[in-house]
């Protein structure tokens, strides 16, 4: 099978630790061939290059700033030449690839001409990795207001996003409740729980050191930690902080 993965994420190894390369890399040790395509800013310096690590394939397309940058502007011009810049450069770089299935990570909206060309000249399967609800956390933030003209043009492009999706993977119950809860439209069969997913490390701990806050919480010994980003409207209130394989403890 062959997956192409998009995301706004900088990517410049597979082997670098991250809830996307170690998908990247399960996918692969499953047997896909997975061709990642991430973004280099203008601000690196660098040019658009391919490299490969056995069958992974990392695309690094030369694109405007679209993170960490002051300019409004400029970050909106960025977002909108980047569907460009991404569907030249797979064109370039895979011409002789069949992609059978596309995945795509949050914020996803720009992708959208993208997901709809490998749709209907492949007829791949899409699957949209739901990380953030965008536009909805960017009222949360106060960046937009839910009845101006910004806001109404980004969640038409949500729309259509989760339209041309064939399966939305929510990291949470609440994720998942939300986006049906929001959009009648969608069809429950094609939502699917798909958290976040890291590889585990082994690690040394100084359990005594650690002992009085894991007994404060009733937290055992061997789990392992992991948290990040925001809380929104569209996300679970209660943050889960402490994981194993085997189990789940909700602290908050």
């Amino acid at each position: 099978m062959n997956i192409l993965f998009l995301t706004l994420s900088k990517v410049e190894d597979v082997n670098e630790r991250g809830i996307y390369t170690d998908l990247v890399r399960e996918l692969s040790e499953r047997g896909a061939n997975v061709y990642v395509v991430s973004p280099r800013q203008k601000r690196e310096g660098l040019k658009t290059e391919l490299s490969e690590q056995g069958n992974i394939n990392i695309l690094k397309v030369k694109t405007g700033n679209i993170t960490s940058t002051k300019s409004f502007i400029e970050k909106g011009i960025s977002t909108i030449k980047i569907k460009y810049q991404y569907l030249n450069a797979i064109k370039k770089y895979f011409s002789d690839v069949h992609f059978d299935m596309v995945m795509y990570s949050t914020p996803p909206i720009t992708f959208n001409k993208i997901i709809r060309y490998y749709k209907k000249n492949h007829n791949s399967k899409t699957y949209l990795i739901l990380k953030d609800i965008f536009p909805q956390n960017a009222v949360d933030i106060g960046l937009m207001k839910k009845d101006g003209v910004l806001y109404k043009v980004f969640r038409n492009k949500e729309i259509n996003l989760y339209k041309n999706s064939d399966t939305i993977g929510c990291m949470s119950k609440g994720n998942f409740d939300y986006i049906l809860d929001h959009n009648n439209y969608i069809d429950k069969d094609k939502v699917e729980i798909f958290p976040n997913a890291i590889e585990p490390i082994s690690r040394k701990v100084n359990i005594e050191k650690d002992k009085k806050v894991l007994d404060k919480y009733n937290i055992s010994q061997d789990a392992t930690e992991g948290f990040g980003s925001y809380y929104s409207e569209g996300k679970d209130k209660g943050g889960v902080l402490w994981s194993n394989w085997k189990r789940w403890s909700m602290l908050f």
